[in-house]
């Protein structure tokens, strides 16, 4: 006989809850995955065997969701997005997150940043800076979308998805040293081979073998002439002239001297329009075409 809904303490459901939990870990499902395995777990415990959720769901089921999320962190049980980045407002590191979507949605570039409201109104009265947050905007967004084959974004051959995946996580490092980090230089590695992983996903596109796409090593400029050559869609002369203005990847490894705030978020988003560059021509389209057009650029 199932046990009654207001019958057990909130103690008692707290012991059951952890226990659940701790099955679910076991079973390796992450945090945000856990709550409702849980609520099955421990509802399945008492003698009943029928989870409805949203307004369906009983009142003892949300106690044991109430329950559960008082163990995490909003952060731990966040479902996340596809890739995230980084904008630089005068020297202000704001993130930049693309989330999850199905079926036909809408995008507010300002709703998918950590600004505050007073920072986003300071930001839309800067015209310069206003029109170069819309394009990082766009150059994380078509990442992201054509490495989470969002809409009209195409999939990419499988050699190209697996080197933008590794760019992902590199670039996703980046922003996160900048906006988290103790210290913001640690950005510069990991966006600097996020750039490279993610022009070289443009050569295994065109069918580039990896013992060709290693014979270039860290050498941007030249991935991407290559690249160039073979992608008429891409835009070389802005893409050399950004590859220019980026460290040398090793000799910045072993530098006593490396760049400052500002210089660091610069090359952090010059990686970033890098990464998007590809990924526009890979995936043969770009959100730009769905948003507002902002003419003013400042990269590079």
């Amino acid at each position: 006989m199932a046990t009654g809904e207001g019958a057990i303490s909130d103690t008692k459901l707290l012991d059951l809850v952890l226990a659940a939990d701790e099955d679910a870990l076991a079973e390796g499902l992450s945090p945000k995955q856990r709550g409702m395995a849980t609520v099955r777990k421990v509802l399945k415990k008492l003698g009943h065997t029928f989870v409805m959720t949203g307004s369906g769901m009983s009142p003892l089921g949300e106690r044991i969701i109430a329950i559960h999320r008082s163990l995490y962190r909003p952060s731990d049980l966040a479902i996340g997005g596809i890739h995230g980045g980084i904008y630089m407002f005068r020297d202000v590191f704001a993130r930049i997150y693309i989330p999850f979507g199905y079926g036909q949605m809408s995008i507010d570039p300002f709703q998918l940043t950590d600004f505050s409201e007073t920072q986003l109104r300071w930001l839309a009265s800067r015209p310069e800076d206003l029109a170069t947050f819309h394009d990082q905007f766009i150059d994380i967004f078509d990442f992201a979308g054509t490495v989470g084959r969002l809409g009209d974004y195409k999939m990419p051959p499988k050699d190209a998805q697996e080197l933008l995946q590794l760019a992902s996580f590199q670039l996703q490092a980046a922003a996160a040293a900048l906006s988290v980090a103790f210290d913001y230089r640690g950005a510069v590695q990991s966006s600097l081979i996020g750039a490279e992983l993610a022009l070289k996903a443009g050569l295994a596109a065109l069918g580039v073998e990896e013992k060709e796409r290693r014979k270039y090593g860290h050498d941007l400029a030249s991935i991407a002439s290559t690249l160039g050559s073979r992608c008429a869609g891409l835009d070389l002369n802005r893409v050399l002239n950004t590859t220019a203005q980026l460290p040398a990847f090793v000799d910045n490894r072993y530098s006593a001297e490396q760049p400052g705030r500002v210089e660091v978020g610069h090359i952090v988003m010059r990686a970033q329009y890098l990464a998007g560059e590809v990924a526009r021509q890979i995936g043969g389209y770009s959100i730009r075409s769905a948003i507002t057009p902002v003419t003013v650029r400042l990269y590079p």
